[in-house]
């Protein structure tokens, strides 16, 4: 080592240099012999050839047996409607449940199904998924539908007290829109006009114009905001009421103390005649 270390460094390198090198040209043949060059079969050893070519035939049986088992053989075949399936009806088809919520997902928002071929516009599915559904549609008339709703002077639900499953009742309006019709009634304490349930989220002008004869609105039901005593987060969780409204109501009543008057608030600058007349049928003041 002594020795080693009086070489210059130019040296020393090339000396580690050829070492590496010599052990490369010892490995390489090795590696090369047992990853890459596979034992050849001696053609006078049938009896392994006859053996392998038994092993091929039952490997190819296989292949074939699990394509079937996992292709659409267990899955049932049916005349449906895309607008109103289910999506465990869906996955009977043969869907994943991806592809199946892609769809929900598409009619929630308002998508229709208007003609059998409005099948292939949805993504998810295959070439070879869409021509074997699409012989399969079955599209009930829409305006039949909806004339025969509208007939139906009876037929009409309340907004502020409805459950999920009336809502449901409403041409165009599935599970997940029913929810966004609850959860948006809820945040602003109930609607007092049909025409706020058209803001719910996911809804389109079409479906909810359908929709609006069936509606009615109890505004007794409503739950105010009480201002001379909500805090600040419960006045800024409301959807007609940001944060600088809030802000506004705190510090008026640090200031004034309580309000004697809902038309008080039109001295706030945030509050304007539009944002007041919005925001009034859920306050109160009680004195």
């Amino acid at each position: 080592m002594r020795q080693f270390m009086l070489y210059s460094r130019a040296e020393r390198r090339a000396m580690v240099a050829l070492v590496i090198l010599i052990v490369l040209v010892i490995l390489i043949p090795r590696a090369y012999h047992f990853y890459l060059v596979k034992p050849s079969i001696a053609y006078q050893d049938t009896a392994l050839i006859k053996e392998m070519g038994v092993l091929q035939i039952d490997s190819d049986r296989e292949s074939v047996s699990d394509k079937t088992d996992t292709g659409y053989a267990h899955h049932t075949l049916f005349y449906f409607d895309p607008n109103t399936i289910s999506t465990d009806d869906w996955i009977r088809l043969g869907l994943s449940d991806k592809q199946a919520a892609v769809i929900e997902r598409y009619r929630s928002k308002g998508g229709q199904f208007r003609s059998p071929d409005d099948l292939r516009k949805i993504y998810v599915l295959s070439d070879e998924e869409k021509d074997r559904l699409v012989p399969y549609v079955k599209i009930r008339s829409t305006g039949d539908h909806i004339e025969k709703k509208r007939a139906d002077k009876s037929f009409t639900i309340e907004v502020n007290s409805a459950d999920s499953s009336a809502f449901e009742q409403l041409y165009g309006i599935g599970p997940a829109l029913s929810v966004r019709i609850i959860k948006f009634r809820r945040l602003l304490g109930g609607f007092y006009s049909i025409e706020q349930v058209g803001e719910t989220y996911g809804i389109s002008d079409t479906v909810f114009q359908n929709i609006r004869p069936h509606l009615k609105v109890n505004v007794a039901l409503i739950n105010k905001i009480n201002i001379n005593e909500a805090d600040y987060e419960t006045l800024r969780k409301h959807p007609y009421i940001h944060a600088k409204i809030a802000h506004a109501i705190i510090g008026y009543r640090d200031k004034n103390g309580r309000f004697e008057d809902l038309d008080q608030l039109k001295t706030l600058k945030p509050v304007t005649d539009i944002v007041f007349e919005e925001i009034k049928p859920y306050l109160n003041i009680n004195k």
